[in-house]
């Protein structure tokens, strides 16, 4: 359900934060309470673009693009620690004269918006937790380090970088359209014929993750775990671990959605945001079974199958497609395509 209001452009600024210069997008007016995305590893501010276009009435919105990542400058050396993405929001915050902020986290940048919560808690307002885990998968270790042995590869067109371009992991019911606009934007010139789409490829080989589950209980301010129904990253056991974990956290799930519902159900993920740090109640809402709910949001739903029935009247958009019942194939795209060797571009938690 989207507020009516004014609709906000997205706009383009930097910020210089020690020696690295750092690319984000901004919407909503300057004088509103900042809002700060951090989007997931090997992403960028445009997995944001469908979800801050109906926060910006409340909230200026605010979507960084991490070291290595998107617009931002590739440090060289190339730092890619878990402690230096933290420094480039602290740094960020500060280059922008912010004191306080809302912090919102998709799957990297959730564990990023915990350490930061954790270790500066005047900054962070609320948080909230998208389909993140404060775990450190081994398996997806390893793939990120086969990826990084792989060159860059420069195209002559943004089309031919963009038909490169795929979601990891692969599962989604993202429109088809949405995911081409996704890829063209997630494109880079540099220079005449040169285009690239991905990350600095330093960031495969030297990302450092960390495991969270030790400062969770460090996180003090007002915490919102919003979890995929259907995701293969975070799953529901370790969500309400998160949950009991943190001393102030609820859980919510988006139902139909898989991994990447900022970009399968953006108007659902605004308006849980947006209720969560506005305190408004929601009229019907989709909790795990068992779980306490938001402080702010006494009412709902009492279960995913009554959401499910109620799926009419419970805010979630039927102009975003339904659900892919068959079981997807959980080998990565260039294991199912060998014919094709591809530029990866996703999320890695």
């Amino acid at each position: 359900m989207q507020r009516s209001g004014r609709r906000w452009p997205r706009r383009e600024a930097e910020a210089r934060v020690g020696t690295i210069r750092l690319h984000y997008a901004a919407w909503g007016p300057r004088s509103a309470p900042p809002l700060l995305l951090l989007h997931g590893g090997a992403a960028n501010t445009h997995w944001w673009d469908w979800v801050a276009p109906d926060l910006a009435n409340d909230f200026q919105v605010l979507a960084l693009d991490f070291p290595g990542h998107g617009r931002s400058m590739w440090p060289r050396p190339p730092r890619y620690r878990m402690q230096d993405f933290v420094a480039a929001v602290v740094g960020f915050a500060k280059a922008l004269g912010i004191s306080r902020l809302h912090l919102v986290g998709h799957s990297m940048g959730g564990k990023v918006g915990m350490l930061v919560a954790a270790r500066r808690p005047r900054l962070v307002d609320h948080l909230v937790i998208v389909d993140a885990t404060p775990d450190v998968a081994a398996d997806g270790l390893a793939e990120m380090r086969r990826i990084a042995t792989r060159p860059l590869r420069l195209f002559p067109t943004r089309r031919m970088a963009a038909r490169t371009f795929r979601l990891i992991p692969p599962e989604t019911v993202a429109s088809p359209a949405r995911l081409r606009a996704l890829a063209a934007r997630s494109a880079w010139c540099w220079g005449p014929g040169r285009w690239s789409i991905g990350p600095d490829r330093e960031f495969f080989g030297r990302v450092i993750p960390q495991v969270a589950w030790p400062i969770l209980p460090r996180i003090h301010c007002p915490t919102l775990i919003l979890r995929a129904e259907r995701s293969g990253i975070l799953s529901r056991r370790t969500a309400t671990r998160m949950r009991d974990a943190i001393p102030r956290a609820s859980l919510l799930e988006v139902p139909d959605a898989y991994h990447h519902l900022t970009l399968e159900r953006p108007r659902r993920v605004a308006e849980a945001i947006r209720r969560f740090l506005t305190g408004r109640p929601e009229s019907c809402r989709s909790v795990v079974p068992g779980h306490r709910r938001c402080d702010s949001s006494p009412q709902g739903c009492s279960s995913l199958a009554t959401h499910a029935k109620n799926a009419n009247t419970c805010g979630v958009d039927p102009g975003e497609p339904g659900v892919r019942r068959n079981n997807a194939s959980l080998d990565p795209p260039w294991e199912r395509s060998k014919s094709v060797r591809l530029c990866v571009l996703g999320d890695f938690a």
